[in-house]
């Protein structure tokens, strides 16, 4: 582990946080799949806090750790990188079950190959926050920067991340692992069909993924369907639905 850096501060205007509260509660309410949550989740981190890109990985009944969420493509092959890896800040947050925090993503630091590969991407700073459900730790949750976040800032997005994860998941004393892991595997296999629908936008629009996945994105809020159901007509061919209209406007 890194020195405990300097922070900058960037804490957001309570009502903005109580809004994003209502916000992700609202949508679990209204029925939002569980990936639509956790990518709602991690872009209101970015748009709340001063980090550039965060991800969000859960895991799945086999015990691996799973790509779930994400506010763009980079934070998505990252947290991809660590699992594929075995290496990194997210994976020694859920291990550990605390907060990991890398200042400067040095090559001399505890993973090396991730530092390097995230430097890549232009980061040089990570936060990652474990995701519970009660005394479980189903996940952890990535945030990428230039510079780390301050404590508030971290508490803010920790109350987020807690937020989404004991509401989507409906935690209560009785809920067991099994089913747990079991929810979440419904949100991993919803993420993957996102990530086939951006390859499929990629090559059908001749751009990169970060643009097909904006252009996902963008033909859910204007159809008012969810990104799963969007990604899901483009991967099924299914051009009836709302959001294939919106993709074709």
């Amino acid at each position: 582990m890194t020195s405990e850096p300097e922070t900058t501060t960037g804490i957001p205007d309570a009502a903005e946080v109580a809004a994003t509260f209502v916000e992700l509660t609202g949508a679990v309410a209204a029925g939002a799949d569980a990936a639509e949550v956790f990518t709602q989740l991690a872009e209101r981190c970015v748009d709340l806090l001063p980090a550039a890109a965060c991800g969000v990985l859960v895991l799945d009944p086999s015990g691996t750790l799973e790509v779930v969420g994400s506010s763009d493509p980079s934070a998505y092959l990252l947290d991809l990188f660590q699992v594929q890896n075995d290496e990194g800040p997210c994976l020694e947050c859920y291990r550990s079950g605390r907060v990991v925090r890398d200042a400067d993503l040095a090559d001399d630091g505890p993973w090396p190959r991730f530092a390097a590969a995230a430097r890549a991407q232009g980061f040089s700073s990570v936060d990652a926050i474990p995701l519970r459900a009660r005394q479980m730790v189903l996940g952890a949750l990535n945030l990428f920067g230039t510079e780390p976040l301050s404590d508030d800032a971290l508490a803010v997005a920790m109350a987020l991340a807690d937020t989404a994860t004991i509401t989507l998941l409906q935690a209560d004393p009785l809920l067991d692992a099994a089913t747990v892991t079991r929810r979440l595997q419904q949100a991993v296999q919803s993420r993957n069909t996102v990530e086939q629908a951006v390859g499929v936008l990629a090559e059908r629009f001749s751009c990169d993924f970060d643009e097909a996945f904006r252009r996902l994105r963008r033909a859910g809020r204007d159809s008012g369907e969810s990104l799963v159901g969007v990604a899901r007509a483009v991967v099924d061919r299914d051009d009836s639905s709302p959001g294939a209209a919106a993709l074709r406007s």
